[in-house]
């Protein structure tokens, strides 16, 4: 018995150290959560930023959604829409978050768990991250060893991989990125397989992987493998099958991998494909300037190559091992491609520059150096020593250039001296190879542990992502969540709540209520245009991934059933027809009082077309229903261009043909309205205008009598460049604009007036009586009294929206009032249920069922192709 465990783990020897490595690759990011006494300075594993104000709340939401059983559509996605495949891009159908959901719904069912909590994710993300690293460390091994590397070397080539400042850095800031670091090496793998012993399965299984778990990083994945495949069938190599048989089996497995991807591939690129078009007009130079941040040896924020790559690429009597010199080349490559903007828009779909594909160039290096280190004996004394002239020569360059010795510098000569004394070495070469081994991984840590301290957990970010943090009332208090149960009490089903806290757009998908507010980079391009293009509602903060609130416009909250907000109680900017209702002191409250129904039946329709201004357009969805799927019935009136009514004057600016210089203190523009006659009560005023930046550049922010609307610089890669603004402000005599000192482009367009008597008609006249149900998957909506006629409700339209009416049976939906859902009702019908499923849902589920079928034939079917085809090579040998 004691026999067979030793052998047992004997066996499982190299597994048991991936486990081991994987563990202790997270030694300093465990050892910052768990060492410190003060709640304040155990942070976790999850950036400040993008960590907490997406990835925590986005796992949280969905994991919810899909365990009541909601698996496409939800009211509570902001405004509301299509999770599934909007939320492609980062969870929804990424493969390690559902095996990720589903420990924990077990830990929740067996054990307890509560992961209703961002504090539950939070923790989850350091065991979701050490199964990804042991993952990564044997994956990366499989492929080593397939290629000729010795097990161990092989196993410290994926440590070095999956240790690496860059697989952290995407962990901790967005933690799907790090993802791509287990299907680069699989795929390789799985390349290597097929061309070498003709066995395309794991290629099919790793196509189909890469796929479905994120579109965006498939793609960086296409490029790679088809380079991989490129060079191995032009540089054909002994042990390979011939060139044509790959491309017999590589292209049909392919093909099958794509088709079982289809029922997430293909929802994931149409998200990505009805996202905002806007083109980034910044010119992107050939080569960037060079600070001592971009020294990918030293301290890159973002990769660091380590100093046995640079021994193991002067090592000339190497290169005559095929491998080797193929790996050695694509690291020189990458290297230079760092060089480089061009490279980073090319691997970002010629859009803006990102530098993300850099999670190549670790794995390079790291192939590298495993092959090196599998070949180390084989390396001469003086080829070893003439190997460390560059590495020296680069290490005080940059010490040098960077005025500062980083803590790992000590232990390269200490390394260099162990790989001496092992090439030296007559006796006892299994210890004096641990020794190295060892020092190989502690340096690998350091170089991991200092800049995960420096560039990762710096301030500002060591600042928020800790406990403390997320239960303040910068994220998440006790009496912010006591407040909104309170409104949750007093609301409909069917009504929103306008609440964010301060810069979390989402909010409510961790606090879990309906709200107005979300934070995503794939947003439905028709909100977009619904926000920046069509009503103009300005955003306090500019952004290509946000959109929040209605910008206090008092007809969109109540078009939108948005009846209830919270403020805290000095915030600026309530609705007109917004009243208090509660307060504590801290926050207050405001009830909407000229609500709308859900459901609104239209006798008038205009079309969008004949709608000039955005004022024009709320007044038109108020009387009516705004669509292009039925005849028009009624025209509308503009509203009218008061601007000539204004006395418009500079404050410490100047103002000519159309340019504002504003002095060093500030300045801009004051828009008196003295001359306006029968100004109503409680009127708003609303002041179109275009603002641009000339120079210089920088952020900058246009204060709108107390509104601070800020705007990106002008070559952000997140501007939105709707400079066309449309500012709401309480009516009164003066209402200044301010701006920073700098120069502008400046047009002031119109100045319009709205007393929202149109609201007030609208939200006294008698709806239908109804209610309201949510259940998974549908809305229904009942009404006392059947009534017939064209009607909307503010579920957000998105193709796929299925209307049914409990007499008429299927009722066409159409896009009404820009986003919200439009039908016409049967005479009969008096329930009407809403569903939802993606375009061609079906078609693509079948797809990827048909291809997993396909997939059996043909891997059943090769199989005795196989058997041919070694049978005809062996017979060639003979």
């Amino acid at each position: 018995m004691i026999d067979k465990m030793k052998s047992g783990i004997y066996a499982a020897r190299h597994l048991l150290l991936i486990i081991f490595l994987s563990v202790l690759s997270h030694s300093y990011v465990l050892w910052r959560f768990i060492m410190p006494d003060d709640r304040r300075e155990k942070v976790f594993m999850t950036g400040a930023n993008d960590g907490l104000e997406q990835m925590l709340p986005m796992q949280l939401y969905l994991y919810e959604q899909f365990r009541e059983g909601t698996w496409f559509y939800d009211m509570d996605f902001g405004l509301g829409g299509d999770f599934y495949t909007d939320l492609a891009y980062y969870y929804s159908t990424n493969i390690i978050y559902y095996i990720n959901i589903l420990f924990v719904r077990a830990g929740e069912l067996l054990m307890g768990l509560d992961p209703t909590t961002i504090g539950f994710w939070a923790h989850n993300a350091f065991f979701i991250s050490i199964l990804k690293s042991f993952l990564i460390i044997y994956f990366t091994y499989r492929f080593l060893c397939s290629i000729g590397v010795r097990p161990i070397p092989a196993i410290l080539g994926g440590f070095i991989f999956a240790a690496s400042p860059t697989y952290f850095r995407f962990t901790v800031f967005w933690s799907f990125f790090s993802d791509v670091f287990i299907w680069l090496p699989l795929t390789l793998w799985a390349m290597e397989l097929l061309m070498r012993k003709g066995k395309p399965g794991l290629f099919i299984f790793a196509v189909a992987a890469t796929l479905i778990n994120n579109f965006y990083f498939a793609y960086y994945q296409l490029i790679i493998a088809l380079v991989y495949l490129g060079i191995r069938l032009l540089f054909n190599r002994r042990g390979d099958l011939p060139r044509m048989e790959i491309l017999k089996l590589a292209i049909p497995s392919a093909v099958l991998g794509a088709g079982i991807s289809a029922a997430a591939f293909f929802h994931a690129v149409r998200g990505f494909l009805n996202n905002d078009d806007r083109e980034y007009e910044v010119e992107v130079p050939l080569f960037e300037e060079f600070g001592w941040q971009d020294n990918i040896f030293y301290e890159n924020y973002l990769v660091i190559i380590l100093f046995l790559a640079i021994q193991a690429l002067f090592t000339r009597k190497l290169y005559g091992r095929y491998f080797y010199r193929l790996f050695a080349v694509l690291t020189i490559v990458f290297m230079l491609f760092t060089l480089s903007p061009y490279i980073d828009t090319f691997f970002n779909g010629f859009q803006q520059p990102q530098k993300r594909w850099h999670y190549m160039l670790v794995f390079f290096h790291a192939v590298l150096i495993a092959q090196y280190l599998s070949h180390f004996r084989e390396i001469g004394v003086r080829q070893y020593l003439l190997s460390l002239i560059p590495v020296y020569a680069i290490m005080a360059a940059s010490i040098h250039f960077k005025e500062e010795m980083v803590v790992w510098v000590p232990l390269i000569p200490v390394i260099h001296v162990a790989g001496l004394v092992l090439l030296l070495a007559k006796s006892k070469q299994r210890q004096t190879a641990f020794i190295y081994a060892a020092l190989i991984v502690i340096f690998t840590m350091m170089v991991s542990a200092s800049h995960t301290n420096t560039q990762i957990y710096h301030d500002g970010i060591t600042d928020r992502n800790h406990l403390f943090y997320i239960s303040s009332n910068h994220y998440e208090s006790d009496r912010q969540a006591y407040n909104i149960n309170e409104i949750q009490s007093l609301k409909a089903p069917e009504q929103k709540i306008d609440y964010k806290v301060r810069e979390q757009d989402n909010t409510p998908m961790y606090m879990g209520f309906s709200g107005t507010s979300i934070y995503s980079s794939i947003i439905d391009g028709s909100i977009i245009d619904f926000y920046y293009n069509q009503l103009k509602v300005n955003i306090r903060y500019e952004s290509i991934s946000r959109y929040s609130t209605f910008q206090s416009r008092s007809n969109l909250f109540s078009l939108f059933n948005v009846d209830y907000m919270m403020r805290r109680d000095e915030t600026y900017g309530i609705p007109s027809k917004f009243s208090p209702i509660l307060s504590d002191g801290t926050y207050t409250v405001y009830e909407n009082e000229a609500p709308l129904p859900f459901i609104r039946y239209a006798s008038e329709i205009y079309h969008p077309d004949d709608l000039v201004h955005p004022l024009h357009r709320e007044r038109a969805m108020l009387q009516g229903i705004v669509t292009g799927s039925a005849a028009p019935t009624a025209s509308l009136d503009p509203p009218k261009n008061r601007l000539d009514e204004v006395d418009v004057e500079t404050q410490n600016a100047e103002y000519t043909d159309g340019i504002l210089e504003v002095g060093e203190d500030g300045g801009g523009l004051n828009f008196n309205f003295d001359a306006i006659t029968g100004k109503p009560e409680d009127a708003d005023a609303y002041i179109e205008m275009h603002v641009e930046l000339i120079e210089p550049e920088k952020r900058f922010t246009i204060n709108v009598d107390g509104y601070p609307n800020e705007r990106l610089f002008s070559s952000s890669k997140y501007r939105t460049y709707a400079d066309d603004l449309l500012y709401r402000v309480e009516l009164q005599d003066d209402v200044p604009i301010t701006l920073p000192e700098g120069r502008y482009a400046v047009d002031v367009q119109g100045v319009y007036i709205e007393d929202y008597s149109v609201l007030e008609q609208e939200s006294m006249r008698q709806g239908p009586e109804y209610t309201f149900e949510e259940r998974p998957n549908a809305y229904v909506v009942e009404l006392a009294e059947p009534r017939a006629g064209i009607a909307s409700v503010p579920i957000l339209y998105r193709d796929g929206m299925n209307v049914s009416g409990d007499a008429s049976g299927e009722l066409e939906s159409f896009r009404a009032n820009y986003l919200m859902t439009g039908f016409e009702a049967g005479e009969e019908d008096r329930i009407f249920t809403f569903t939802y499923t993606p375009p061609y849902y079906w078609l693509t589920l079948a797809i990827s069922l048909l291809s997993i079928l396909a997939s059996l034939f043909y891997l059943y079917f090769f199989g005795a192709g196989n058997r041919l085809i070694q049978k005809g090579n062996g017979q060639k040998n003979a």
